[in-house]
């Protein structure tokens, strides 16, 4: 008889309990989705703000890749993110597990010569050792790079 009753009450614990473990799983997907697009939006902002070293810490580098070859090929780009408003729009991030997101936006990415031109992407955000991190052949993609172009660090020279 004790042996029944026991058995009731953790049968009823664990009836009882199981919307409590339902809401804590969706609060913490709620949480990692907010850090992942905070991520991407540091990101988007170290790109624009060309602080180029920055942004290839927060990368997945592609194999054979360099950091100086990176931050050449970004100085070629004619491309950066928009600013304010424009720079990211219609977010939606699905959470696939702790350290993986599938983030869907329409990026506002200025064009020297040509002003903002919109795209929508998807992007798959990883997160190693604590910090979002974004493949670098997707900013690569974005910002088109061209060897031929006079690199923006000798057209922005004040003489």
């Amino acid at each position: 008889m004790k042996w029944l009753l026991v058995t009731a009450l953790v049968l009823a614990t664990c009836f009882f309990s199981v919307d409590s473990w339902a809401d804590d799983s969706y609060r913490r997907q709620q949480q990692i989705t907010g850090e992942a697009r905070r991520g991407f939006e540091e990101i988007l902002d170290l790109w624009r703000q060309e602080s180029f070293d920055e942004l290839y810490d927060r990368l997945v580098p592609d194999t054979g890749s360099d950091r100086w070859d990176f931050v050449d090929q970004l100085n070629h780009s004619a491309r950066r993110p928009a600013c304010c408003w424009e720079k990211i729009a219609e977010v939606t991030v699905v959470y696939l597990d702790d350290t993986t997101v599938l983030l869907t936006a329409r990026l506002g990415i200025e064009v020297v010569g040509f002003g903002t031109r919109f795209v929508t992407r998807t992007f798959r955000l990883v997160k190693e050792a604590g910090v979002w991190r974004l493949p670098e052949s997707d900013i690569l993609s974005l910002a088109e790079p061209n060897m031929q172009r006079i690199p923006r660090e000798i057209l922005d020279r004040p003489y």
